[in-house]
C-alpha cells in the first residue's frame, strides 16, 4: 500500500472502500458538481461504481485517488486524483490524469494547488509518468488557475465523457521541476 502524502497543511491518504460516503456527499453538492461532467448530481449507483473503480485502480496500479484532510482539524475536505484517464475521457485512456475536488468550505486557501502539486510530484517521482494531464471545464477558472500554478499548460480543447467541453492541460516530465507545495 502506498504511503500517506503530506504537505504542511494536508494529509493525502490512499482511497479505501469507506470513502464512498465522502464521494456521495461531495457528488450531491451542486457547487462542487457544476464543473464535473455534465454538472448533474450523481446517483447512488454512479457513486458506488466510481468508488469501486477507485479501489480497483489502487489494487491494479498502486496509485489512485487520495482523501485529503487538513493537518489541523483532521476531517476530510475532498480528494485528489492521480489515475489513468480511462476510456471516453477525451484523452488517451492510458494518460496519467490529475484531478481535485474540494468541499466549498476549503476553497480559496490554496489547498487545491498544494494537494495537486503533491500528486503531480508523486506522478513523476514514484509512478514514473512521462506526463500528466488535467481535463478542466473551460468555465472553471479556479481549476484552470490550479493547473497553471502547478506548471500545466493548455494543450487543446476536447469533449469529455458526458459530451461536455473540456480544456486539456499537460505537464511533461522534461518541463517539471518540484516546487514548494505549501501555501
Amino acid at each position: 500500500m502506498a504511503r500517506v502524502l503530506s504537505t504542511s497543511r494536508l494529509r493525502l491518504r490512499p482511497w479505501d472502500e469507506a470513502d464512498a460516503t465522502l464521494l456521495a456527499r461531495m457528488s450531491a453538492t451542486p457547487a462542487v458538481m457544476r464543473h464535473i461532467g455534465d454538472g448533474a448530481i450523481w446517483t447512488e449507483a454512479r457513486v458506488a461504481q466510481v468508488a469501486a473503480r477507485n479501489v480497483e485502480h489502487w489494487r491494479l496500479h498502486g496509485f489512485g485517488w487520495r482523501i485529503a484532510s487538513q493537518v489541523q482539524g483532521g476531517s476530510p475536505i475532498g480528494f485528489f486524483a492521480l489515475s489513468f484517464a480511462g476510456e471516453g475521457a477525451g484523452v488517451d485512456a492510458a494518460e496519467h490524469e490529475l484531478g481535485w475536488w474540494l468541499a466549498p468550505e476549503a476553497w480559496g486557501r490554496g489547498l487545491a494547488r498544494e494537494g495537486a502539486a503533491a500528486l503531480r510530484d508523486e506522478a513523476f517521482e514514484r509512478v514514473g509518468a512521462p506526463s500528466v494531464v488535467a481535463r478542466v471545464a473551460p468555465a472553471n477558472g479556479r481549476s484552470l488557475a490550479v493547473a497553471a500554478a502547478i506548471g500545466m499548460q493548455p494543450e487543446r480543447d476536447g469533449i469529455g465523457r458526458a459530451g461536455e467541453p473540456i480544456r486539456i492541460l499537460r505537464l511533461t516530465r522534461s518541463r517539471w521541476s518540484p516546487v514548494p507545495r505549501d501555501g
